[in-house]
């Protein structure tokens, strides 16, 4: 029994320690997995790692970059700081959204209803277009430069360029108010652009130019004629004034014993043209020559300084007291000092400045203005002297002082004179009709040119240009209809500049062009408030954004526009405009391709990895899951593996246990069977 038991023990050991091997094999296993597991998570971890996508950066209004998500709407979004991209598919069409496809293709509908552009006219079409998308997007051209530059505040004539067209009503002198004055009726009409494009300014700049242009050859022909009249022989002399002339202005000239000659001889052709003077402009011209003429060192010459200097005396006595008087005349102060040939920088030495105001002797304080008049008789050498500028002035001013007209009038009509008179009546007439609506009397032709007295009348005082016109036209202009304050345009021709059948008059051309002088108003008084104030400046206004760059964003549109007008355009979807990982996959796989705006407003192909605006940037969001995914695999793992390996050790434990007992076991069923063969042999 006890070698049964013994056996029996031993066989139930044996499997015991045959089932903890399997068991070890087992977990030992199931550890291996375990690593290729830990291998598989570590793989994921280091792929979110190494996982990336494309970013785009934008730029704030500081000048700071924003980084976000690359989708078509972040690459193409319009900002003043940003390059301009956009996305072109295989067909070579730019991808738009839905709202500029919208907004392109109501543009189109606008600018076809607009009864202004012929049929036909593409290029028309397209500008009106660009503008109506343009406005789609609050943006307008305009400025507001003469506001800023208080543009209201400077002369009345030029207040009414910027509140409107330059048509005027004339309101007459009344009893209670007697000075006349012109009104503005309405405002620009066309605006300075478009007037300095417009068909009535090129009709009237080639009618001035034609008028300018005959003025000068009358003006020439009657000079040639004048030389052979003023420059005869004269008194007797053999020579002519041509010849007093030039012996005066050459060796030797006027001297102390020669300067009667020649002052007598200037004399006698004054007596013979003075009454050929105009009796407007050349006033002072002939006053100064009679003057000079009157010269002699017997009766002296009276001189004035203007305005008066100061003197550092401060009251009427003062002056008195050295030996002047002050009267009145025609409101100036006039200081006479009595003394002939006084050394005056003796009497009253002159000082810094001019004469401010007076004390007179009734106690009144005057301050002008005041002017000094002296007396002196001149020396034979000074006389002479004095001739010699008598001569130089009567060169420089006698053919401005002439008045052409009261020349030639007794010329025959073949004269060249004549004929040339003749050119510049029909020039004259053919812009007095554009500009006033008639033909005006002769006497006002030479004022055609000058927009100063066609817009404000004559001078207050010809006398003193100074105090300003009267603001009172003498003729209405005309304008786009009598309704605007001036008088209907009717018709003018432009003149061939060719008198074929050589009777002085210029032949016109056969087509008749409208007379409406608006448009030169409207680019005159707008030029001269560029003289005064500078170019405006007009600028592109976002009017939803009025402190915005409106110039930067209507670059931006008007690029846009262009693009898609002349490469064609398709419409992407919502979805898709939002995605980042569609464009991703699509420029990766060359579905779409990318085109940048350059410095000159180009649109040029670039790739998208040469892009410095683009950048790629790892996934955050996937590394932190990965990460987190990560860690609870891995804790997980390593939790089983610290279980494997005491289930492992107490295997190990118990396997030991059962080898001990096994081998104890062994050895004495070993020593059993040794003693009963012992018995047995005994």
């Amino acid at each position: 029994m006890g070698l049964a038991a013994s056996q029996a023990r031993l066989l139930s050991i044996t499997s015991r320690m045959a089932d903890n091997e399997l068991r070890s094999q087992l977990i030992n296993n199931a550890k291996m997995r375990l690593t290729t597991e830990s291998s598989k998570v570590s793989d994921e971890y280091i792929a979110a790692l190494n996982k990336t996508q494309l970013m785009m950066s934008n730029y704030n209004l500081l000048g700071e970059a924003q980084y976000q998500d690359l989708t078509f709407n972040s690459l193409t979004a319009y900002s003043p700081l940003n390059n301009q991209y956009g996305l072109v598919n295989k067909s070579g069409e730019l991808l738009v959204s839905e709202l500029d496809t919208a907004r392109f293709e109501e543009a189109f509908k606008k600018a076809s209803e607009d009864k202004e552009i012929e049929e036909g006219d593409t290029e028309g079409l397209n500008a009106k277009a660009l503008e109506e998308f343009l406005k789609s997007y609050g943006l307008e051209k305009t400025t507001t430069y003469f506001e800023q530059d208080q543009v209201y505040e400077f002369e009345k004539d030029l207040q009414r360029i910027w509140e409107g067209d330059m048509v005027y009503e004339y309101i007459p002198a009344t009893e209670q108010n007697p000075t006349p004055e012109v009104i503005r009726v309405s405002g620009l009409h066309y605006g300075y652009d478009k007037s300095k494009t417009s068909v009535e300014y090129g009709v009237y700049t080639e009618l001035l130019t034609e008028y300018q242009a005959a003025d000068a050859a009358y003006t020439a022909a009657v000079k040639d004629y004048m030389k052979d009249y003023i420059y005869k022989e004269e008194g007797g002399t053999g020579k002519s004034y041509q010849d007093w002339y030039k012996e005066l202005m050459g060796a030797g000239g006027a001297t102390s014993g020669n300067y009667g000659t020649y002052q007598d001889a200037l004399g006698k052709i004054w007596d013979n043209i003075k009454d050929m003077l105009d009796d407007e402009t050349s006033k002072v011209f002939a006053a100064q020559m009679e003057e000079y003429l009157s010269m002699d060192t017997t009766t002296g010459i009276t001189d004035e300084n203007s305005p008066a200097p100061n003197r550092g005396l401060s009251t009427e006595a003062d002056y008195i007291a050295k030996g002047a008087t002050i009267t009145q005349e025609n409101g100036v102060y006039v200081i006479t000092w009595n003394q002939v040939n006084a050394n005056l920088e003796e009497i009253a030495p002159s000082q810094d400045g001019n004469l401010g105001q007076l004390t007179m002797n009734d106690g009144s304080v005057v301050t002008g203005p005041f002017v000094e008049r002296y007396s002196y008789t001149p020396t034979d050498d000074e006389m002479a002297e004095l001739v010699t500028e008598m001569y130089k002035y009567f060169q420089g001013g006698i053919m401005g002082a002439l008045d052409r007209d009261k020349i030639i009038d007794s010329l025959p009509d073949n004269s060249e004179a004549k004929k040339a008179q003749n050119r510049y009546y029909v020039a004259s007439e053919q812009l007095s009709q554009f500009i006033f609506g008639q033909k005006i009397d002769e006497k006002y032709y030479g004022n055609l040119d000058d927009m100063e007295w066609i817009l404000y009348g004559d001078y207050i005082n010809p006398d003193n240009p100074s105090e300003g016109r009267t603001n009172a036209p003498l003729f209405p202009t005309t304008a786009l209809d009598g309704s605007e304050g001036g008088v209907e345009g009717e018709y003018v021709q432009i003149s061939t500049g060719v008198d074929e059948d050589g009777d002085g008059k210029i032949d016109l051309e056969d087509e008749e062009y409208y007379c409406n002088f608006q448009a030169i108003i409207d680019v005159y008084l707008c030029e001269k408030a560029i003289e005064l104030y500078g170019t405006p400046k007009y600028t592109w206004v976002d009017v939803n954004d009025p402190d915005s760059d409106g110039e930067a964003k209507a670059k931006w549109y008007t690029n846009l526009f262009q693009r898609m007008l002349e490469g064609g355009y398709t419409t992407i979807e919502k979805g898709l405009a939002s995605s980042q990982e569609w464009l991703q996959y699509a420029l990766e796989s060359g579905l779409v391709s990318m085109e940048q705006v350059n410095d000159e407003d180009m649109w040029v192909s670039t790739m998208y990895t040469n892009c410095s605006d683009i950048t790629e940037s790892t996934v955050d969001v996937d590394i932190t899951r990965a990460e987190a995914e990560y860690t609870k695999k891995m804790n997980a793992i390593q939790a089983k593996d610290k279980r494997y390996d005491i289930e492992l050790k107490n295997i190990d434990t118990e396997h030991n246990s059962l080898q001990t007992e096994y081998d104890s076991i062994k050895s004495v069923m070993d020593k059993n069977v040794e003693r009963n063969f012992k018995m047995f042999e005994a």
